[in-house]
């Protein structure tokens, strides 16, 4: 059955409005809008024409000019001009509209001026005309559970004006994929380490995951290139090829919303944040030497003594890794890191404690050990040294500084392959980086 659309308006007001014919649309999966001029004194009925997906709908006039002869001829000067018909999708009325596939509009016989669409709140949506008028499509993605009003006004063959609008409602999905939370927090100033961490509440499906990472944009002052990497199933993180520039500004924008993550699964969120690159502070540490150089922009600031994880019992992690916290006082138990041995038995109050493993590795005073700083590996992991240089080392990092951690002993090195140590995002190569990228390389706008 027909459903009937507004009726168009001429440009001449209502009172032309008997000579348009009116336009029907059938209600099915797709949208469509239609609008049509006749040229003769009484216009036809509006037929309607299911076409792929879409439907479209015309509408005729009788012929332009003469008039009946005796024997119920009729004489034209010239064949009357072809019906504009507008079509839409999704279709007039339609209910549980895929928001990933977003609006269209397309005109035959006439020309698209303009297209405005807008949510129940009259947020608009964006989109783009053809150079030619014969189409306009929305950009991005709709919003999952809304209401849309779409209106278009094209120009028929004779000049005239006509504008038709029609609402549909997108789908609500059986499953969302939402946000958990990210990294580094709006407005923070970090190190030249930090990347770009997105956590989703449950994991898109794989062939999803290249609309996941192109609906997420990375915007850097000055421009650096950069690429997402799923570094586990709910985690995507975006890094550039090497360190950050210091004083480089990033924005990032999740436009998630109404994005296709998986058969039943759709993005149900959009967020946007910015942070900022400070100065270069780089700490390398050799647990062969027992010692920890740090450079601010290049320059080294200080080399510290310092004691790492018992080898082998308790290797510290080596490999490249940023700070994730900082915490100027901490409660440590052996419990906390799953050790049950007595003989591995501590709780201690640590001051001065920085974060870079999410297993548990910090670099913290530790008074107790002062006779091993510089001189033999004696930890449970961590990275000791003194009072001092402790609240040194504490008050000169920031949260995505970068810690490097050379071997932890002339034979072996400990590098950090074990799932989520923290961000491992450095220890691989660019090539290794853009295996797990669904859309590869992001030119930062």
């Amino acid at each position: 059955m027909a459903h009937q659309l507004g009726q168009g308006v001429g440009a001449g007001g209502r009172g032309r409005w008997h000579r348009a014919a009116r336009l029907t649309a059938a209600a099915t999966a797709v949208a469509l809008l239609a609008a049509a001029c006749g040229g003769g004194s009484s216009g036809t009925k509006t037929a309607t024409t299911p076409v792929g997906n879409g439907q479209t709908a015309s509408s005729a006039g009788s012929a332009a000019g003469g008039g009946s002869t005796p024997g119920g001829a009729t004489s034209s000067s010239s064949p009357a001009a072809p019906p504009m018909v507008l079509t839409a999708n999704p279709a007039d009325g339609f209910k549980g509209a895929d928001p990933s596939k977003g609006i269209q509009i397309s005109v035959a016989g006439g020309k698209l001026e303009s297209v405005t669409a807008a949510d129940a709140n009259g947020k608009t949506v964006a989109g783009a005309l053809a150079a030619d008028g014969s189409s306009w499509a929305s950009t991005g993605t709709l919003a999952i559970s809304s209401s849309y009003t779409v209106t278009a006004k094209a120009l028929d063959a004779s000049g005239a004006e006509r504008t038709t609008a029609s609402k549909f409602t997108t789908l609500t999905p059986e499953k969302r994929l939402g946000l958990s939370h990210y990294s580094p927090d709006d407005g923070m100033t970090v190190g030249v380490g930090q990347p770009v961490a997105v956590y989703f509440t449950n994991a898109p499906n794989s062939k999803n995951r290249d609309a996941v990472e192109k609906a997420m944009t990375v915007t850097t002052t000055p421009h650096v290139d950069g690429a997402w990497s799923w570094v586990g199933a709910t985690e995507a993180d975006w890094r550039p090829q090497s360190y950050w520039q210091p004083g480089t500004k990033v924005q990032v924008h999740m436009g998630l919303n109404g994005v296709k993550a998986g058969d039943i699964t759709y993005g149900s969120f959009t967020k946007d944040f910015s942070f900022t690159i400070g100065d270069s502070v780089v700490s390398t540490v050799d647990l062969v030497k027992d010692q920890m150089t740090v450079k601010k922009n290049g320059q080294v600031l200080r080399t510290i003594p310092v004691s790492g994880g018992e080898v082998p019992k308790h290797m510290t992690w080596s490999g490249k890794m940023v700070v994730l916290e900082k915490d100027a006082t901490l409660q440590m138990t052996s419990a906390s890191v799953n050790f049950t041995d007595a003989s591995d038995f501590y709780d201690l109050k640590v001051q001065s404690a920085v974060k870079i493993t999410d297993s548990g590795t910090f670099l913290h005073a530790a008074p107790w050990n002062t006779g091993k700083f510089g001189h033999v590996n004696g930890s449970h992991g961590c990275i000791g040294m003194s009072l001092d240089d402790a609240s040194w080392f504490f008050n000169t990092v920031k949260v995505g500084d970068v810690v490097e951690v050379l071997k932890s002993s002339s034979t072996k090195d400990n590098v950090t392959t074990n799932p989520m140590p923290g961000f491992d995002d450095w220890n691989l190569s660019w090539d290794q980086w853009l295996k797990n990228s669904a859309a590869g390389v992001q030119a930062a706008h």
